[in-house]
């Protein structure tokens, strides 16, 4: 034992140099990981492991994020170029570069596919429910899960609110009260700009239903196939393109023609404003070949229209309604045309009266934009209905392949009129005037009932006259019957529609009118003519610019988002990682990276935007842009010291007038923006001696800013006190009528497009609905918000809205006697007026001011103070009814007769009168008619109630924006920091007794008399009523 013990010490003596030596020799080596030293040891059988360049125990060479061992393979990941890289296993390193497949989150290795912000596999990328690959072109999705278009459609994606059919790709959303609406782009288009909805009948398709999904039951219902689908959606795709490109093209066109007839003749340029026309009457000429079409403006013809089955005589005697309804408009678009004309040829007349010029072309310009749209959605409409009727897509085709000609007409339009000045437009028979049907040979032309055989004297009917002949040596028509006798005589003879008819005459005045302004201009001196040309040019520049402010403000305000139900998918390949192996040595001593090749055809479209903006074309106008157009031209002519959007040219000078107007609309203030100008107009109203503000508590009209309440913590008391303050809740309003306007806004409101600004603002949907339709009607009516319509009718429209507050009826179907007879009802019956009853006394009192400067700067200080929901329906009611009032006066003694002081006199006793007393035990006074109420309450205050409304509809465009000298007050007290009432009152108060406000833009100069448009046409002349 004692031998063994010594044996041993001997072998540590002489082996401990050694170990010395070597411990000198080389360092030792410590863990990457950990830190501690490595000690080699083969009783552990553990060994240190090298990568990198670093050495790690065996136990801690693991992944950094899952702590999973590396061995044999290990990934080395960067998060940026400076760091030194850390070591991960194969997952997490995919993982950290976003390449984990979204379905079963293993690592993509190879080819991938990137589609709705996710990664998927080469297995994966297949549809949920039939696995067929989705394609790269073919991708949707549904609650996270991908399917293919065929699934997709049947199964979940979203329904339009117009035509029913399910949206493969674009749509967009519009709430609606608590429901938000999705429509197809084009669909919604057709809607808002024709007030027509497409349905799968009338389209020629079966209509796709929608079927619900079970996953824990095989799908039985295979109608329609795959194939059959995709066929349809082909289909329904190509004729919802068709319609919406066609016509939204003859829109833009059309609409440009009358602006630049309207610029033409408001700067007295005769021979342009000639060729604008000109260019108008062209296209026009394809619509009415269009609707002739459908042969509602001609005398009935033998077999024309489809067979009627005895089940359908009521829809058929609907359709005569419509017709009916109808009828007169190409008679009232080309009398427009005419007086158009008419008002050219006097320009240069020494008793034009041209400070009335604009006054006197609004019913015009107008008119010409209305009627057009209103046959436009007749063609459309009627198009639709032969669809339905024939179960076939010919008709409208066919329609749209006519309209769709005008846009072969660019420019030089006299070269397509192939009319002399001599033609004539009398009868060949009885020499008078041919307005209607007719037929013609070469230039001669015959009314209907002039057109009788010369032998036997009988009528020849329309089916006969393509086989009548005519002999010229004789000037003799013959019949078919005694044709036959008379060898020299030769058929030619053609049926020539009402609209056809309507279409030549119009040509044959744009001739002669050319003709006679191209003589008047050889008349004028050298110098007149260069006068003329710097005022024409003058003119226009400014009507330039109000063009394009009122292109800018609609592309604002009609800007709408899109959103995507099917994206492209980008295919992808991993050609390389930067994986290593523990047991093997890169010998290369090349570094490896992570490469990744993406299919170029595909990498621009892989993530398209989900908001993309439609109807925001600031480059293009529409037939609604043309009121906005004369009205903001007319204000700018009638008050030229008060309204001002933008700098315009004096006609002698380079510099520019003082901007008299901000150019900040109301709609554009933000809710504390809005509470400050609402103190700065309390601040300045106080200060006024003209009113007597001491029985209006001025503060109590400053709204309050809605501040939300922390939420309570989750202690028990705490939940308990939260309970016992909070304030029961009201009962739930179930109706539209009577109901307070906040809560219509909130609960059934919608943002609306047809606000005068550049937002859309939050209105209540029946009002939307309500000036959308009557915008699509005959506003020429006799006697429009004046007769109350039918009262049955009005209480059944009544209660079938407040049946269904979000879901309005049909009002296309309603004469517009009806519907605004059910606006002023709505107003009507609302709680609190329009105007509100707390700014009644200062409505009224404004109005008895008589200096008129000092009278519109306090209407504007009055208007500030509305509520925010008050001036919205505001903005959107004074616009419409400045619009309806240009139909006063059609022609004649046609028209509806109601000016702005006939619609003001109608108006006012709805939105703005004398609340209802209150007796004193706290119930309201007997219920009486409004009308009487209004009579009783207000007495003397009449007369001044009519005169509030009268300015404000004359107004409405610079009543919309905040005035100038508030916006500078407001940007003064932001600057300041102030908030507090009484240290904004103080500075005004201040500003006042220096004098330092600038009130300079209601400084108004004496007013262009508006004097009245009636105009008696004739077939030559045009004789003012007013001479």
């Amino acid at each position: 034992m004692q031998s063994q013990i010594s044996k041993r010490q001997l072998y540590l003596d002489n082996t401990q140099p050694l170990m010395q030596n070597s411990a000198l020799a080389s360092p030792s080596k410590v863990c990457n990981r950990c830190g501690k030293e490595i000690v080699q040891s083969s009783l552990t059988g553990k060994s240190t492991l090298k990568a990198l360049g670093k050495y790690y125990h065996e136990e801690c060479f693991v992944c950094q994020d899952c702590s999973k061992p590396l061995k044999p393979k290990f990934f080395p990941y960067r998060k940026n170029e400076t760091d030194e890289p850390i070591l991960l296993c194969q997952y997490d390193y995919f993982r950290r570069h976003d390449l984990l497949c979204k379905v079963c989150d293993k690592p993509l290795r190879g080819l991938y596919y990137t589609a709705f912000g996710g990664r998927y596999d080469e297995e994966h990328f297949s549809c949920t429910i039939c696995k067929t690959p989705c394609g790269v072109k073919k991708c949707f999705i549904f609650d996270d899960k991908l399917y293919c278009k065929y699934h997709f459609l049947k199964f979940f994606s979203k329904r339009c609110k117009g035509c029913k059919f399910p949206i493969a790709d674009q749509y967009i959303e519009f709430p609606r009260g608590d429901e938000v609406h999705c429509w197809h782009p084009e669909c919604y288009g057709i809607h808002k700009y024709w007030h027509v909805n497409l349905s799968a009948e009338s389209l020629g398709l079966p209509l796709l239903r929608k079927v619900t999904y079970n996953p824990n039951e095989p799908i039985r219902d295979i109608n329609p196939t795959p194939q059959d689908l995709e066929k349809q959606m082909q289909a329904f795709n190509f004729i919802l393109s068709k319609i919406w490109s066609v016509l939204y093209r003859f829109e833009e066109e059309t609409a440009s023609c009358i602006s630049d007839m309207f610029q033409y003749l408001s700067s007295f340029d005769q021979l342009k404003g000639t060729d604008s026309a000109a260019l108008f009457v062209l296209k026009i000429e394809c619509l009415f070949k269009a609707l002739d079409i459908f042969n509602t403006f001609n005398n009935p013809l033998p077999n024309a229209g489809n067979a009627i089955e005895s089940g359908d005589v009521d829809k058929d005697a609907e359709m005569n309604v419509i017709k009916s309804k109808y009828e007169k408009f190409p008679r009232n678009l080309t009398t427009k045309i005419m007086i158009y004309l008419q008002l050219l040829r006097k320009i240069n007349v020494d008793s034009f009266d041209r400070d009335a010029t604009l006054s006197s072309f609004m019913s015009v310009i107008t008119g010409l934009a209305h009627f057009l749209k209103l046959l436009t959605r007749y063609g459309l409409f009627s198009a639709l209905e032969a669809n339905k009727n024939t179960h076939s897509v010919s008709t409208l085709l066919k329609f749209l392949r006519e309209v769709e000609n005008n846009e072969h007409i660019v420019s030089d339009p006299f070269s397509h009129i192939n009319i002399s000045v001599d033609a004539t437009d009398d009868c060949a028979a009885c020499k008078k005037y041919i307005q209607d049907s007719c037929v013609k040979f070469g230039d001669m032309r015959w009314h209907q009932d002039c057109f009788t055989c010369s032998q036997c004297s009988k009528k020849i009917s329309i089916s006969d006259i393509e086989e009548s002949t005519y002999n010229a040596k004789a000037r003799s028509i013959l019949c078919p019957k005694c044709s036959t006798h008379d060898p020299e005589s030769i058929p030619g003879f053609k049926f020539v529609s009402k609209l056809s008819q309507l279409i030549f005459l119009l040509k044959i005045a744009l001739v002669r009118s050319r003709a006679v302004m191209r003589a008047q201009r050889l008349g004028q001196t050298a110098a007149a003519n260069t006068s003329q040309r710097r005022k024409t040019m003058t003119m226009q520049q400014t009507y330039i610019r109000t063009l394009n402010d009122i292109k800018r403000l609609r592309s604002r305000r009609e800007s709408v988002r899109v959103n995507h139900n099917k994206q492209e998918a980008r295919k992808s390949v991993i050609l390389e990682t930067p994986e290593e192996d523990i047991d093997k040595v890169d010998t290369d001593g090349l570094k490896k990276e992570l490469v990744i090749r993406d299919d170029k055809n595909l990498r621009q479209s892989v993530n398209p935007s989900l908001h993309e903006n439609v109807f925001a074309n600031t480059k293009t106008l529409t037939l609604d842009d043309i009121s906005r157009i004369v009205a903001a031209e007319q204000a700018r002519e009638l008050r030229p010291n008060a309204f001002t959007h933008f700098k315009t040219l004096k006609e002698t000078e380079d510099e520019t007038n003082v901007q008299k107007k901000s150019g900040l609309y109301y709609s554009e203030l933000n809710e504390a923006d809005l509470r400050l100008v609402a103190i700065l107009s309390c601040s300045l109203l106080k200060h006024c001696d003209q009113l007597d503000v001491t029985s209006v508590n001025l503060m109590s009209l400053i709204p309050v800013i809605k501040t939300e309440k922390p939420p309570p913590s989750n202690n028990f008391w705490s939940k308990m006190k939260f309970m016992m303050n909070k304030e029961p809740k009201s009962a739930a309003q179930s109706k539209v009528f009577g109901t307070p306007l906040n809560t219509l806004c909130e609960k059934w409101g919608t943002q609306s497009d047809l606000a005068v600004g550049p937002t859309k603002i939050q209105i209540p949907i029946l009002i939307d609905e309500l000036i959308s339709s009557l915008r699509q009607m005959d506003m020429s009516v006799e006697g429009i918000f004046r007769k109350n319509g039918n009262i049955r009718r009005l209480r059944d429209l009544s209660n079938q809205i407040d049946t269904a507050p979000t879901e309005m009826p049909d009002l296309s179907k309603e004469n517009a006697i009806q519907l605004s007879a059910l606006l002023k009802k709505f107003f009507r019956e609302l709680p609190d007026p329009i105007l509100t009853s707390k700014l009644y006394k200062l409505w009224i009192d404004a109005a008895g001011i008589e200096d008129p400067s000092e009278r519109q700067k306090l209407y504007c200080l009055v208007y500030a103070l509305l509520p925010l929901y008050n001036r919205n329906i505001l903005e959107v009611l004074l616009s419409f009814l400045y619009w309806t009032s240009s139909f006063s006066h059609v022609e004649n003694e046609i028209g509806s007769k109601m000016d702005i002081h006939n619609l003001s006199t109608v108006i006012a006793p709805n939105i703005l009168y004398m609340p209802i007393p209150t007796m004193e035990n706290g119930g309201n006074a007997p219920n009486k008619s409004y009308s009487q109420g209004f009579a009783e309450n207000e007495g003397q205050h009449h007369f001044l109630a009519i005169e509030v409304i009268d300015f404000l509809i004359t107004h409405n465009e610079e009543m919309v924006m905040v005035p100038k000298f508030l916006i500078t007050l407001l940007e003064e007290v932001k600057s300041r920091g102030m908030k507090s009432i009484d240290d904004i009152s103080a500075v005004v108060s201040k500003k006042l007794a220096e004098k330092s406000i600038d009130f300079s833009e209601f400084n108004v100069g004496k007013d262009i008399k508006v004097k009245d448009t009636s105009t008696s046409v004739q077939k030559a002349d045009v004789v003012d009523d007013n001479q």
